[in-house]
């Protein structure tokens, strides 16, 4: 996966695409299109993109919370049913958020399971403890997703759900400084969050990225039509009313 973008082919919940053998098509799509990986969420997926192409997967196992946004692959026990579904490597989530113990996490997933570790962090701290404790990659999945890197509210656009200015949303853009910071240390970074555009990823192996994630921007139909909608004169007049 060296210097190449790997496609996160996955839908929540509630999402029109959430249905496994879409999940199978897309992986489809990022492997035809040049993907050097996918990422992946839950054993089911996993298996159905396994047996439908031949690309590196990172499994992962989204944890739902109350009133917060999902852990990634808080615990060995769901890591293994990763690897037991056709998992290449594990991305699990090393922030403060964490109740257990991500250290001994990523041990175990190493030396028992026998596959390597994608540490998705959001803050420099964290990244350099990952890659201390073991993990062989290190990603910016969480930058401006903990409570301690959001972007601080501003004032909501009327019409707009989502956007910056809902208290603990991220910002735009993506967090390219701490891919610089980590790679700096020699710290395996992957690009990962709100990478969007050819200018994005470019600007991101620029800084020092191993590899680049995007999800959204090349998988979800969905959003990709609420934000180009956001650009035309009928949502605007919306906005002012």
């Amino acid at each position: 996966m060296a210097g190449g973008l790997v496609i996160s082919c996955q839908a929540p919940d509630g999402h029109p695409l959430r249905r496994t053998p879409v999940i199978a098509l897309l992986a489809r799509c990022a492997e035809e299109g040049g993907a050097a990986g996918v990422r992946v969420n839950g054993p089911e997926d996993v298996r159905a993109v396994r047996a439908a192409v031949g690309l590196p997967i990172i499994g992962l196992a989204k944890v739902p919370r109350e009133s917060a946004r999902p852990l990634i692959t808080p615990g060995y026990e769901l890591a293994a049913r990763l690897v037991e579904a056709g998992a290449d490597m594990v991305a699990l989530e090393a922030t403060a958020e964490v109740t257990g113990d991500p250290r001994e996490t990523i041990e175990r997933v190493r030396t028992r399971l026998g596959v390597p570790v994608m540490a998705d962090v959001s803050t420099l701290g964290e990244g350099l403890a990952a890659w201390e404790w073991g993990a062989e990659l290190v990603s910016t999945t969480l930058s401006g997703y903990t409570p301690y890197t959001a972007t601080p509210a501003t004032p909501a656009t009327p019409g707009t759900p989502g956007t910056p200015g809902t208290p603990g949303t991220p910002g735009d853009e993506p967090d390219l400084d701490l891919v610089a910071r980590l790679a700096a240390h020699d710290v395996r970074t992957v690009a990962e969050g709100r990478l969007r555009t050819a200018e994005h990823l470019a600007a991101a192996f620029e800084r020092g990225a191993w590899a680049v994630v995007v999800g959204g921007a090349a998988t979800d139909p969905l959003a990709i039509t609420r934000r180009l909608v956001r650009s035309t004169p009928a949502a605007q007049r919306v906005q002012a009313t």
